[in-house]
C-alpha cells in the first residue's frame, strides 16, 4: 500500500478561531515549517466568495474543497486522507464530527504500520457548567476545574460537547484502528482578532438578539461567571498544542485554554452591550432584564446550561509547556467589550442602508 498522505484537513479554517490560528501559526516558525509540509485541505461553503479568496492569499496553495457539515461522505473522504484534522467549525454538530471519527479510523486501517491519524477538536468550557440557572454562587463554593484531572466522566452527559467529546475520544481509546484525539477547551473568547473573521461571536450573537427581542437579557438573573480568553491567545494556546500534538507529546489528551481572569458576568455583558446599542438607537432601553421563558423556550436547557451555569477552567498543562495568556492579561474583556460592540453596530447600521 502506498505510503500515507500528507493531507491537513481543516474545517472552519475563515471562522475567528480557525483564521487567528492560521495567523498565530505563521508567526512561529517551527510549526509553520512543519505545516508547510502538508498539503492544507480547507472545506469551505464557497469557494468563490470572499473570504475563500482570503484564505488563498493567507495560505498560499491551500486546496478548497465546497461544502458544508451536513456533507458527511465527502467530510469523511478527506478525513481518511489526512493525517491530520483540525475542526475550528463547530463544538456540536456530532454527524460531522462522526464522520471524522469514521474516516480517521478507515485511514488508521488503511495504513496500520503508520502514524495514527491526529485529530485536534475545538470543544467548550460548557461541558463544565454546573447548571446554576443564572443564580450567584459563593466564590469560595465555585469549582475551577485542571486540564490535568480532566474527565469527561466527571461532568453531566447532558451538558453541551459532552456527547461529541464522548464519541472522538472512545475512538482514541480503541485498540483496532486507533486514532490521536485532542480536545481543547476555550471559554468565553473575546477581542478583535487577526484572521479572516475578526470580531467575536458572543457580542455579534447577544448584541443582534438583544435588537431582535428588544432586550438585552439574560438566563436567570445572570449572577454566573464564564472563564475569559482573548482571541490571540486562543491562537497561541492552539499553536503550542499542534507543536506538542506533531511531535508525539499529546496523544489522547484535553487542554483548556483559560485562566482566572476577570470573568464574563451575563447581567454586567448584558448591560455594557446595551449602553453602546442604546447609543446608536438599535435598543429601546439599556436597562437588563432577565428573558421572559418563552422568549428562549425554542434553545433548550443546552442553553441555559452554557448561558446559565458556572464554568471554570485552568490550564495547568499549557502552562506547565511555558503559555501564558497575554493578551488577555493585557485587555481585559470588559476593555474590550465596547469596541467589539461599536464595530458591530457600525456593521449591522451599514448592511441596513
Amino acid at each position: 500500500m502506498s505510503p500515507p498522505q500528507r493531507q491537513f484537513f481543516f474545517l472552519g479554517a475563515t471562522g475567528y478561531i480557525g483564521s487567528q490560528f492560521l495567523e498565530s501559526a505563521k508567526r512561529d516558525a517551527d510549526l509553520y515549517d512543519k505545516l508547510k509540509e502538508f498539503t492544507l485541505v480547507a472545506l469551505v461553503r464557497d469557494p468563490e466568495n470572499a473570504k475563500s479568496k482570503q484564505l488563498q492569499e493567507v495560505w498560499p496553495g491551500v486546496v478548497l474543497v465546497k461544502g458544508t457539515l451536513d456533507d458527511l461522505s465527502l467530510i469523511e473522504e478527506q478525513a481518511r486522507n489526512s493525517a491530520l484534522t483540525f475542526n475550528a467549525a463547530s463544538a456540536d454538530h456530532e454527524p460531522s464530527i462522526k464522520a471524522i471519527v469514521t474516516g480517521l479510523q478507515k485511514r488508521s486501517a488503511d495504513h496500520p504500520s503508520g502514524p495514527k491519524p491526529l485529530y485536534i477538536h475545538t470543544s467548550g468550557l460548557g461541558i463544565l457548567s454546573d447548571n446554576s440557572r443564572g443564580e450567584k454562587v459563593p466564590a469560595e463554593s465555585l469549582v475551577h476545574y485542571s486540564d490535568t484531572k480532566f474527565k469527561l466522566e466527571d461532568f453531566p452527559p447532558t451538558n453541551p460537547h459532552h456527547s461529541p467529546d464522548r464519541v472522538i475520544h472512545a475512538a482514541g481509546a480503541q485498540k483496532e484502528n486507533p486514532i490521536r484525539a485532542v480536545s481543547v477547551y476555550p471559554g468565553a473568547v473575546y477581542g478583535m482578532g487577526e484572521g479572516i473573521t475578526p470580531d467575536a461571536l458572543l457580542p455579534r450573537v447577544f448584541s443582534s438578539l438583544y435588537i431582535h427581542t428588544g432586550v438585552a437579557g439574560t438566563w436567570g438573573p445572570g449572577h454566573n461567571a464564564l472563564c475569559v480568553i482573548h482571541i490571540k491567545d486562543v491562537g497561541t494556546a492552539f499553536v503550542k498544542i499542534f507543536k506538542l500534538a506533531l511531535e508525539g507529546k499529546a496523544q489522547d489528551d484535553y487542554f483548556i485554554t483559560d485562566d482566572k481572569a476577570e470573568p464574563l458576568v451575563p447581567k454586567r455583558f448584558a448591560e455594557e452591550i446595551a449602553k453602546v446599542l442604546h447609543a446608536h438607537d438599535l435598543l429601546k432601553t439599556p436597562e437588563h432584564k432577565p428573558f421572559p421563558e418563552a422568549t428562549i423556550s425554542h434553545l433548550g436547557e443546552l442553553a441555559w446550561s452554557v448561558l446559565g451555569g458556572n464554568s471554570q477552567g485552568i490550564p495547568d498543562r499549557l502552562k506547565a509547556e511555558g503559555w501564558e495568556p497575554t493578551e488577555t492579561t493585557k485587555l481585559s474583556l470588559w476593555d474590550s467589550l465596547p469596541q467589539e460592540v461599536e464595530h458591530f453596530a457600525a456593521t449591522y447600521k451599514a448592511s441596513r442602508t
